[in-house]
């Protein structure tokens, strides 16, 4: 796990979509989850820029007491991991043309076929809440029931996925069809897949690809 969220933070990187020390990565483990420290570089990654925390201890305690110090996004990826089960891996990265959708106050609505079947019919969009709260946390944990990725309005975005790859494709179509869109909007209005287009992609893939 450790390794392909090493790969991961390289791509995310190398794809532009953080600068510096920002965004954070995380991976289920089996009594808890596995973070990047706090100021970890994701272009430059190693094992051990990774910190280990149980489930059983408290946000609160695992900043205060745990060396190195795991991302001070810890709640929100907690939050994650709680709210959908399945989840295995959780990404929050700073693309900026989701950044940019997000600015405008847009959710980002299913466009073509292979959005809806990774990120469903809408990535939906979270107001402004300032970072590393536990009210951030609570919030993206409200909104990741109907989605799986959400646009942080004024921040960035947050994936997550039953695989490192699922998670890191997701991201990448989260950026490239929000430039899709904030071009189309440029020119006009755009067309978005109807609820219908959206049923016949269900029986036409016959649910292999359903975004949950």
């Amino acid at each position: 796990m450790i390794e392909q969220l090493i790969e991961a933070g390289r791509h995310i990187v190398e794809a532009n979509m953080v600068k510096g020390w920002g965004g954070n990565l995380s991976g289920r483990s089996q009594d808890g989850i596995v973070i990047t420290r706090s100021g970890a570089d994701l272009g430059r990654l190693v094992p051990e820029d990774f910190v280990h925390v149980p489930w059983d201890v408290s946000v609160s305690w695992a900043r205060e007491n745990l060396l190195p110090r795991p991302s001070s996004e810890l709640s929100m990826h907690m939050a994650a991991y709680a709210t959908r089960p399945e989840t295995q891996v959780v990404l929050h990265a700073h693309p900026p043309k989701s950044i940019s959708v997000g600015l405008i106050g847009h959710s980002l609505p299913a466009l073509t076929p292979d959005f809806y079947l990774h990120l469903g019919p809408a990535v939906p969009l979270l107001s402004y809440i300032t970072p590393t709260t536990e009210e951030l946390g609570t919030a993206v944990a409200a909104l990741l029931h109907t989605a799986p990725a959400i646009l942080l309005q004024n921040h960035g975005a947050i994936v997550i996925g039953r695989t490192t790859g699922q998670a890191l494709l997701r991201l990448n179509l989260l950026e490239e069809q929000a430039s899709i869109y904030l071009d189309a909007l440029a020119a006009g209005k755009p067309r978005t897949l109807t609820a219908e287009d959206m049923r016949q992609l269900d029986q036409v893939t016959g649910g292999r690809y359903r975004y949950n």
